[in-house]
């Protein structure tokens, strides 16, 4: 006989429409996973230069990353199939240029102009996912249970797909490999797009000139959403820099990977947890909450030795990873209202890969000048700082300053 708690998981799968919607998504972002690493030995293959791999698979992840918002905005505005279609079709067609350019011994730049253009228009299927989540579910615990099996699941992917494409790297060449996304995001994104719940969504294209947005990021409340998830990138970020190092004098990278794959698994284990449970308070009190718990814990990696202590203190900081992430996707469900929830929930992604990339960055720079520990303790208090000015601006504007 199952759990309640199982139950209540297999109830979210049940509703309508959700084996389609879901399934297809799935299939279609399962392809992120697998890009990396065949992208990354085609180019050196091609060039004999590990550098110029590096920047291509760079351009590829800085176009995916820091477009997104863009794309979100095209999605929002011109509707969720018409744009999604396209661009599912890009991004697969330029995965298989690629791979077919591979096998024919194309020059290198070829290979770095066709990356930097699959990141450029990579669809954000998952995103929309989770917007589509919100017209899925018929309450909100069922989207706050929704949200957090969408979270878990995609940390799993992105946790074996680097496993999948390393095994099919040993038996096929990184140009077949790559075969394996392009038709995955072609065949889950069109079936994606072409379903119900995406094709019902509204588009800004309707909205009035008396209705104009105003642009998210002038809210000062969704600003205060989008700071804690600053924080817990920066954490994520700063992590897959120092733990390597941490874990120099303990076996090197095969203990540094099981460590890192701790703070993923617990992150997974967080994110159940916190749909399963009912937890008080608001948005805002709860990301406060959340994140001041990940930095704490994380901050004890500034004095915790041996490997053991390290893995356990990961695990646990990792625990409140998913939960930061699946409130914010709740809170910007409602931030987005009827014709912005795209993007609201783009600009928690963004947040998130943006805090990672000034986590790894900074940490990488002390680490060098000045050790890990106060690598450490600066991310930490760099974190405490956001995550008070977030709560500060999630908090309600005093009378004299709000809008008349």
């Amino acid at each position: 006989m199952s759990s309640t708690r199982t139950a209540r998981y297999l109830g979210v799968l049940a509703l309508p429409s959700v084996p389609l919607t879901f399934g297809s998504a799935l299939i279609g972002r399962a392809a992120y996973a697998l890009v990396f690493l065949p992208l990354l030995y085609i180019v050196e293959a091609a060039t004999g230069s590990i550098a110029l791999a590096g920047v291509t698979v760079a351009a590829y992840g800085a176009g995916a990353a820091f477009l997104a918002p863009l794309r979100a905005w095209l999605i929002d505005r011109f509707g969720a199939t018409k744009v999604l279609c396209l661009l599912v079709l890009a991004f697969g067609g330029s995965l298989t240029a690629i791979a077919i350019l591979s096998l024919l011994d194309a020059p290198g730049a070829t290979f770095l102009v066709l990356a930097a253009f699959a990141g450029v228009v990579a669809p954000p299927l998952g995103p929309t996912m989770r917007v589509a989540w919100g017209r899925l579910a018929p309450n909100p615990e069922y989207l706050r249970k929704a949200l957090s099996l969408d979270a878990v699941i995609e940390e799993l992917l992105y946790l074996t797909g680097p496993a999948l494409s390393g095994v099919a790297l040993a038996f096929f060449a990184p140009g077949i490999v790559l075969l394996a996304p392009a038709f995955l995001v072609i065949a889950g994104g069109l079936v994606f797009v072409s379903g119900r719940v995406v094709r019902e969504m509204p588009s800004r294209a309707i909205v009035t000139d008396a209705e104009r947005l105003p642009s998210l990021l002038r809210r000062r409340a969704f600003v205060g959403i989008l700071l804690p998830v600053l924080v817990a990138g920066g954490v994520s970020g700063a992590l897959s820099v120092s733990v390597p190092v941490i874990m120099t004098g303990h076996s090197g990278s095969t203990a540094a990977g099981i460590a890192l794959g701790l703070f993923a698994a617990g992150s997974a284990v967080g994110g159940l947890l916190f749909g399963a449970l009912t937890i008080p308070g608001g948005a805002a009190r709860q990301l406060v909450a959340l994140a001041a718990a990940l930095l704490a814990l994380s901050s004890l990696l500034a004095v915790v030795t041996g490997a053991v202590g390290i893995s356990v203190v990961l695990a646990s900081a990792g625990l409140f990873f998913s939960p930061i992430m699946i409130v914010a996707y709740v809170a910007a469900q409602g931030s987005g209202g009827e014709h912005q929830q795209n993007s609201a929930t783009t600009w928690v992604n963004t947040s998130h890969n943006i805090g990672a990339s000034a986590g790894s960055a900074l940490a990488g720079i002390l680490i060098q000048s000045h050790g890990v520990p106060l690598s450490i303790i600066a991310v930490v208090a760099a974190g405490v700082l956001l995550v008070a000015a977030g709560g500060a601006l999630a908090r309600p504007a005093p009378p004299s300053a709000r809008t008349l």
